[in-house]
Formats: structure tokens, sequence, C-alpha cells
């Protein structure tokens, strides 16, 4: 799961990763290694020098606790910089029960414009024993200029910590493309215990006791997100996986059709500038079409996720999460990505990936309009 800030007054826009994506709690015979990435771009219409980045994580073993592992054990490390060789400091302390890993750049402040980006990694540390939700909070130091006093904004991540055996995965259909008309038998692999929803344009169902379900008839391209919840009140716990069909010759609705000529629906193939492993990129659709393409991880190293989060007027209309299988005793396999996307949407792609990680996508564009990067 990516988490993106929705609270807070911070100059700079942030991404919280968790890695693994759903995260279990320690047991006394299994504890749960946590590496949590922060990404941070900057922004061309309010660039600042960025200071200092404060990483604030709950310490104790209670539910609204992270991790019990002493502040100076947790390794502090960055990576994927724009511009490259970004010098910062780092210092772990206790600061009202919690663990305060802080990046300083002070000594060589960093110009945070519309070209900045940064992920800031925390690791080596263990999830606590209890079931709950962590607050995470974020605290930038910025400032107008190289020399005047920073000032200090924050913003919070809530991260929920579900329990040991809680197992919710492999959300795929049978086919990812059908023809109109046919329909399309969507599988998981889940955990006894939390209520499961299904839900799907115009639609929702519940499947608490289901790890499969047929669509029924698809006439255009659909997409799928299927919602864990667990818990009450400020305990509850939700987690959500995506996935997508697409329908070759949908139905298509239209107020007025005037035709005159040649009509050219499907559009050539377009390649397009990916964002690079840990980065992420705005795009803008010139006309409805699907980003299709894959996603593959190397042998036995952590999944890697794309996540592409579509925007119309200003809102999130939907979100698509893709994650790698990379399994250590098998060669690692492609993950099916499709993504659809209407005309004049923006989109954001987040590339969650290590070295040697694979995203190939292309653009199939339902007439002629391109899909090109903005610039953020």
């Amino acid at each position: 799961m990516i988490m993106h800030s929705a609270e807070g007054d911070t100059v700079l826009g942030y991404t919280l990763t968790p890695v693994p994506r759903l995260v279990n709690v320690s047991t006394p015979q299994k504890p749960e290694l946590l590496r949590l990435e922060l990404t941070i771009k900057g922004s061309a219409d309010t660039p600042v020098y960025l200071k200092r980045v404060d990483i604030a994580l709950p310490h104790g073993t209670g539910e609204t606790d992270l991790t019990p592992t002493a502040v100076t054990s947790i390794k502090p490390i960055w990576d994927h910089e724009t511009p490259p060789d970004q010098k910062w400091a780092t210092e772990a302390k206790m600061v009202d029960g919690k663990a305060v890993v802080s990046f300083d750049s002070s000594r060589q402040p960093v110009w945070a414009d519309g070209e900045f980006t940064v992920t800031l990694i925390l690791w080596d540390f263990y999830v606590n024993e209890t079931v709950g939700t962590a607050d995470i909070v974020i605290t930038e130091w910025t400032s107008p200029d190289e020399d005047s006093a920073p000032t200090s904004k924050t913003t919070n991540f809530s991260l929920d910590k579900w329990p040991a055996e809680f197992t919710f995965a492999n959300f795929r259909p049978n086919k990812v493309t059908v023809a109109n008309g046919e329909e399309v038998t969507l599988r998981w692999e889940r955990s006894r215990g939390p209520q499961y929803t299904m839900y799907w344009e115009g639609g929702s169902q519940r499947v608490d006791n289901l790890s499969s379900w047929p669509s029924g008839p698809l006439d255009h391209t659909v997409g799928f997100m299927l919602v864990a919840v667990d818990g009450s009140g400020p305990t509850r716990r939700t987690y959500a996986l995506t996935t997508a069909v697409t329908v070759t010759e949908p139905n298509l609705l239209v107020g007025n059709l005037d035709v005159n000529g040649i009509t050219q629906l499907q559009g050539p193939r377009q390649e397009f500038p990916l964002p690079g492993s840990g980065n992420s990129q705005y795009y803008k659709a010139a006309t409805d079409g699907m980003l299709v393409g894959y996603l593959s991880g190397r042998s036995g190293a952590p999944g890697s996720t794309l996540a592409a989060t579509v925007y119309r007027a200003g809102n999130n209309e939907y979100t698509m999460r893709f994650t790698s299988e990379n399994p250590a005793s098998a060669p690692p396999k492609e993950t099916p990505i499709s993504v659809p996307v209407p005309q004049d949407a923006e989109v954001l792609l987040y590339f969650g990936g290590q070295s040697g990680d694979t995203l190939d996508l292309v653009w199939l564009p339902q007439g002629t309009g391109k899909f090109e990067v903005m610039p953020r």
C-alpha cells in the first residue's frame, strides 16, 4: 500500500511507502522487519530551500505505537535523489515518546523546485506485537532563501498494523482482456475475519466468505477494487487491492455524433518517458485510452510496485496498484498492468522499485491524442 499524505500544510509533497506494503505485527517466533520509504517532491510553484526533515515514529508496544526497536538502531539512508550528490546528516533521538530520525541538509541546503526529489529511508527495525494504527509525523523545515531561518510544517500518515496471520494478496482476473459481453472471474487470497467488499463502476458487493467472484458480462473497460476492513472505531483498519479488465470493442455512450470521412478509434501505440525507480511523474491524457504493460522484479528481491492515480478536475477518481512476484526459488513473474484513462485526465505514476526491476508501459489511445509528461 502506498500512502499519500492527506493532512497537514507542508510546502513539499510527500509519499510514504511501507515495505512490505501490508504491515503485519511481530510475534515472539516471527519478528517482522519494516522499511519505510518517504519520497519528497518539490514544487515549481513554491520552490524553497529544504534544510531538514524529521520522521517521528511512535515508540513502544501499544496499539498506537509502531516499533520497540531502539531509535539508535534504526538505520537511515537516502536514495534516488535529483539533483544528485545531495548531502544529508542524520541524527536519531527520543522526543516525547517518539523515535525521531532527522535528515539535515543545513550545511548544504537543497533547492526544492519542480525538479527536486529524494527518498529518505528508515530500515532494520521491527513492528511491535500489538494490532492497531500508528500515526507517523513528518516535519519539514524550509526557507525561501538560503540564509534565512527555516520554518516548520507537519503532515501525518496513519499506518495500520494487521494481525500476524492476516493475508490479503494476489487479486487478479483470470483474463485481463475480454471481448464485449464476456465475463471474468476475479480471484484472491485472504484470511478469515475481516469484512471484504468488491467495488466496481456503479456497484459494490460484500464477498466476506469468498475467494473468487464472477463479474457478469462486461461491455467496457472496468476497474475493480477489493477492500478489507477489520475492527471498528479508532482501531479500524482498511487495506485495498485493485485490478482492471480491458474490453475490446467496448460500448460507447455519446450524445450527438456526426462523422464525415475517415474515423479512427484505435490510435498508434505510443512509448513515453517512464518514472525512474523510487520516483513519480505526472502525465496528461489528450484522449481516452489505456496504459498497458508489465512489471517485474529481480528474483528473490522485494516486490516492486506501480501506483497509478487518475485525477479529473483536480479530484482523485481512482488509484490502481500493481505488485510484482519475485519468488526466490523461481524466475520472477511478469505482473500485467492495464489502467483505463479518460480524456483530459491527469495521471500520477509512482514506480516503487529497486535497481534491476523492470517497468514497461505503452499508451494505447482511443483516438489520436497523446499521453505526455506534465511539468510539476
